[in-house]
């Protein structure tokens, strides 16, 4: 029902959130007290933050899936749907980009659409976060 997708959706995104800002506040010290490179320094953070948006998306794949055992909806598609199929839509949406081949179907509609709204958010946290460590470092 609506209410499960709701709590399943707040604890997705409250639990991805939180870990994002976990992980970069700590990169974000660790980076501060180094004694690495300013090479380094950038290509720690530019994983670091790919890596985190790629395990971000794969936690809303487990959520998808989660809502699918649960009976919350499925998904649309050709063929058979796997994990992959469903971690790739989740790469999708996380990002925006809405390609629309596979799609939700049901409540997980729901889901989808808060994916959307945290991948959109958590980019644009991690892009202004990178744009304001290259400032500091060009001031440096």
């Amino acid at each position: 029902n609506m209410l499960t997708t709701a709590i399943l959706a707040a604890v997705t995104f409250l639990a991805v959130g939180s870990f994002h800002f976990a992980v970069l506040s700590r990169v974000a010290s660790r980076l501060n007290t180094s004694d690495l490179s300013a090479g380094w320094h950038h290509f720690l953070l530019l994983g670091t933050i790919g890596l985190l948006h790629v395990f971000e998306a794969a936690v809303y794949s487990v959520a998808f899936r989660l809502g699918q055992s649960w009976g919350l909806g499925g998904f649309k598609t050709e063929g058979p749907l796997n994990f992959m199929d469903v971690y790739y839509f989740s790469i999708v949406n996380y990002t925006t980009l809405g390609l629309g081949d596979i799609y939700p179907s049901g409540h997980l509609r729901f889901l989808a659409g808060i994916e959307s709204l945290e991948g959109f958010l958590l980019l644009s946290c991690s892009a202004s976060y990178l744009f304001a460590f290259a400032k500091q470092r060009i001031k440096d």
